[in-house]
């Protein structure tokens, strides 16, 4: 794409967005739904991350599970060990095993161990209580959420690089 195409397939895009998030919270709102996020933090990691559209996709995907399966696991091992080892040694012994596999193995598997798996690690411990008490629910959303809303991104870029391409056509022509 040219310098004109990709500044108008932006603007597009960027419109489509737009209404595609204001569906989706429209949908959220109407159904009193307040786990949300979700959805939209994986969203934001799939237009943060550097790469080709496809393989981030799959590295937030991949990415925001793993961080959540982490957190379980983290919660179980904080659970076991604190009446064992004390508050301070059960809570930084699961951390710092979890920490080492998104951090130190990244290089090792970028896909699954991302900065995605971070914020997702980090935004469920915001109320573990609440993650807990719904991993059903918060990794069904996720699944289905993020798959479905991020999903729609990605198709969305088809016709506004469709639209780009035929205005600058036509700009082409009321010029000739």
């Amino acid at each position: 794409m040219n310098e004109t195409v990709t500044k108008r397939f932006l603007l597009y895009f960027r419109l489509m967005m737009v209404a595609w998030i204001l569906i989706a919270n429209a949908f959220f709102h109407a159904i009193e739904f307040e786990y949300s996020w979700l959805v939209f933090l994986s969203n934001i990691m799939l237009f943060t991350m550097e790469g080709d559209i496809k393989d981030r996709f799959i590295s937030v995907e991949l990415g925001g599970l793993v961080g959540m399966v982490l957190t379980v696991l983290a919660m179980l091992a904080i659970g076991a060990l604190t009446p064992v080892l004390g508050g301070m040694l059960g809570l930084l012994l699961p951390l710092g095993v979890v920490l080492f596999l998104l951090i130190i193995l990244h290089p090792y598997a970028p896909k699954v161990l991302n900065n995605v798996g971070f914020a997702y690690l980090t935004v469920a411990c915001i109320d573990s209580a609440a993650f807990a008490a719904n991993l059903p629910l918060f990794f069904g959303v996720y699944i289905v959420g993020s798959l479905v809303f991020n999903g729609g991104c990605v198709l969305l870029m088809k016709p506004a690089r469709y639209l780009a391409a035929r205005s600058i056509k036509n700009d082409v022509k009321a010029d000739a």
